[in-house]
């Protein structure tokens, strides 16, 4: 059941998801070519169209340098699938069109590309060796912060937006506050703007860098990161030893690798159908995309 969620998983990631947006330029939706591939093409109607005017006057998305990336590994691996004569077993084509259903952006006419790349994937990648108990006890071995070492937290993350000149005066009596509530009261008594959270976290769920620098703070400091625009404190208001043994967390790692070592064997496979391929970009669409006039292409200015 993991195999086939992680799969899943694998393949949703290639699915282009695109914004709605117009152009002022119409053009023909049935025969405008985006990209070939090997010679195949793929049309511009693969990544959508505003409505236009009217029906027959059709307008460009923008799409980004990811959304063309997918779409061509997409049918690389489509082709590579026809070549291993996958598109000639119906049973497994029919038991993957069901499992693609009520996926938002899969129309019948994309559903043969993705179920065959899906296919070609699982075929692929199901060689790739199960974690090892050596794998497993070496990451464990590696990180004892994170397992054999492990801390529970209780911590308070504090956001300021503008400190105003002040960070040296926050930070002042932030030394001189051993409780959280202390130090919000000065916040407010000062009339300083900020908002807080609670968190309750275990070292194994954090990311390496505040692991880092949490590793020194005892109960009652704090770390703080000053952004461009924001102060973020973090404060540690109880903390515990909480160990976990290596039997414990077995299932977690072995997951972990599993993942790691499909991630990097789906990435293999895509480089090596893209070294011996020949892609061609038809004007206006490039390798980059298209970036419709006056509107940001999917992605761009942090959306």
């Amino acid at each position: 059941m993991n195999k086939t969620r992680n799969l899943l998983t694998l393949v949703a990631a290639l699915s282009i998801s695109l914004s709605a947006c117009s152009d002022h330029k119409p053009m023909d939706a049935t025969e405008q070519v985006a990209v070939k591939v090997n010679g195949q093409p793929i049309m511009a109607a693969a990544f959508g169209f505003s409505p236009g005017l009217g029906e027959s006057a059709p307008m460009l998305k923008s799409v980004s340098a990811s959304d063309m990336k997918l779409m061509v590994d997409l049918e690389l691996l489509r082709q590579a699938a026809i070549e291993s004569k996958l598109d000639q077993d119906k049973e497994m084509l029919a038991r993957l069109a069901e499992s693609s259903k009520g996926s938002p952006d899969d129309s019948p006419k994309d559903l043969p590309r993705k179920a065959l790349a899906f296919a070609y994937v699982n075929k692929e990648l199901s060689s790739i060796p199960a974690p090892t108990e050596a794998e497993v006890a070496a990451i464990y071995n590696s990180n004892p912060a994170k397992y054999a070492e492990r801390k529970h937290y209780e911590l308070q993350a504090c956001v300021i937006k503008s400190t105003d000149g002040k960070e040296a005066k926050i930070k002042a009596q932030l030394g001189k506050s051993k409780k959280y509530d202390d130090f919000e009261r000065w916040l407010k008594a000062n009339k300083i703007k900020h908002g807080s959270v609670p968190v309750s976290v275990g070292s194994d769920q954090m990311n390496e860098e505040l692991l880092r620098k949490l590793s020194d703070v005892p109960v009652g400091g704090s770390v703080v990161d000053d952004g461009k625009d924001q102060m973020t404190i973090t404060f540690v208001r109880g903390m515990q030893n909480d160990p976990l043994t290596l039997e414990q967390v077995k299932p977690q790692i072995m997951t972990m690798l599993k993942d790691k070592k499909r991630t990097e064997g789906y990435a293999n496979l895509v480089k090596q159908l893209r070294d011996k391929a020949k892609i061609e970009y038809v004007p206006p669409y490039t390798a980059d995309g298209l970036k419709v006039k006056g509107l940001a292409t999917p992605g761009e200015d942090g959306h």
